[in-house]
Order: C-alpha cells, then sequence, then structure tokens
C-alpha cells in the first residue's frame, strides 16, 4: 500500500474515491499538516498501491487500512472519506470503533439502492470499453457544466495522464465490491461525531442518500454545499471545507 505521512498531533486519514488516489487531498492536507498528523493513502489498484490477488470487498479496503494504522502505531484517527472512501470509513467505524474518533463522510453512501446500482453498472460498462470513455461518462456527474467549460483544457489533458496509469481492473474490482455494500441497518451503531457533506446538485449519491446516513448516525449533522455536484472540492469550495473541517475536529469532543 503506497500511503503519505505527513505532520504531527491528532491523526485525520484520507480515503479517496474510484479512480483518484492520495493526490485527490493535497490541498487539504498542506494546510491540516500543520497541526495534525495527516495520513493518506491510495486504495489497492488505486495511485501507486499494488491490487493484489484477494477478492476486492468494502472490508479488505477497511482492513487494509486497520493494518497500515496498527504498522504506524497510530491509535484512534479521524476518517474523512469521500464518496467509495466514504462508504470504507463507514465500514470501518462499525468494524473497528475503538479506533475512530470522528467521521467526515463526503459524497457517501451507506448500501446501494436501485439509482446507485444502475449508475455504477453504468460506470462498468464504460470502464470495459475504456478508461477515457468512463472519465468522459463521470465528467459530468461530478462536475458543473460552468466547471467543465472553464476548465475544458486542464481537464482534457488530465484524462490523457490519468489513462495512462489507469488500473481499469481494479477500478471494476472497487465498483462489484459497492455493488455488493450495505451498512444501512447498522449506522445506529455508530456513536462518534459524523459530519455529512453534500452536494447540492449531486446526480451520484443524491441529497437523499445522505440525508439517511444522517438520520441513522446519532451523534451526526449534514452540511448541503451549494452549487456543486459530486466532487465537493473544487474551486473555492477547497477554502470553505478547510475551514469547515478545522470547525468540526476543533469541537468534536465537546
Amino acid at each position: 500500500m503506497n500511503y503519505k505521512v505527513e505532520g504531527n498531533g491528532e491523526a485525520l486519514i484520507f480515503i479517496h474515491g474510484l479512480s483518484d488516489s492520495l493526490l485527490y487531498w493535497e490541498v487539504l492536507a498542506s494546510n491540516l499538516k500543520m497541526n495534525y498528523q495527516v495520513i493518506r493513502v491510495d486504495l489497492r489498484g488505486h495511485g501507486e498501491s499494488e491490487l493484489g490477488n484477494d477478492e476486492i470487498t468494502i472490508e479488505l479496503y477497511a482492513k487494509d487500512l486497520a493494518n497500515l494504522l496498527n504498522e504506524l502505531n497510530v491509535g484512534k484517527v479521524n476518517l474523512i472519506g469521500f464518496s467509495l472512501g466514504g462508504a470504507i470509513a463507514l465500514d470501518f467505524a462499525i468494524t473497528y470503533p475503538e479506533k475512530v474518533a470522528s467521521l467526515v463522510l463526503m459524497s457517501c453512501f451507506s448500501k446501494i439502492d436501485n439509482h446507485l446500482a444502475a449508475v455504477f453498472n453504468e460506470f462498468k460498462n464504460a470502464l470495459n470499453s475504456s478508461f477515457e470513455d468512463f472519465y468522459d461518462l463521470i465528467l459530468p456527474m461530478v462536475l458543473c457544466p460552468e466547471v467543465i467549460d472553464d476548465n475544458y483544457d486542464d481537464l482534457k489533458f488530465l484524462k490523457h495522464l490519468a489513462s495512462q496509469t489507469a488500473n481499469v481492473q481494479a477500478y471494476i474490482k472497487a465498483i462489484d465490491a459497492s455493488l455488493d455494500f450495505d451498512v444501512g441497518d447498522k449506522l445506529s451503531k455508530i456513536d462518534v461525531p459524523a459530519l455529512i457533506l453534500a452536494g447540492e446538485y449531486d446526480e451520484i449519491t443524491p441529497v437523499s442518500i445522505q440525508k439517511d446516513i444522517c438520520a441513522k448516525i446519532g451523534n451526526s449533522k449534514m452540511i448541503v454545499l451549494d452549487d456543486v455536484k459530486h466532487n465537493l472540492l473544487v474551486g473555492k469550495n477547497n477554502g470553505k471545507i478547510l475551514n469547515i473541517l478545522i470547525e468540526f475536529l476543533k469541537i468534536k469532543g465537546k
């Protein structure tokens, strides 16, 4: 597993989403490492982590994190997960409650309903064609039109760059793992402070899905960010979410 540890203090572990890597968290990590121990990971088959030969499940991703924390001799952590990473954070919190201080769930899901099943199967079909087809399919689902228009050349370059290293097999296995995921009836077991961040126009994990998670976790609150889809870390939202995280971490134990 490829990972990066920066800073000292209370531990934060960042878990990226499907087809992303630990680089997704660069802006937040660079600001938070001054006051926290920031741990970022590449999930199996993502970034620079090997896929391995094990059957890929959400539970396996969570076990990987637990093994890493043991290796680093880290006790309790604050988990911050985006999309697939949020699902892994939920599973981790349920399976290893003694290791969790708090949860931040961004564009998250706790189970696969008919809507998500259809979306993930669309992703899978596109990946079976090519990574480029997957990128073209998912882009308008995660970013608002004006963001795509304003960053067209950069996004085109990123597609070319990502296609050179994309592990399509790993992404398909991650989707299959997600399709089997369901902790909806276990959310009430989570008793640490939880913050749910949702995008107003999220087409992948709509606000309604995340409201359900918030309702089932006792000590939780939800913030809906305006004018954003699935990918919350866009432009000025990086600063906004940074401030939200700092405030949440500051008051979570009170």
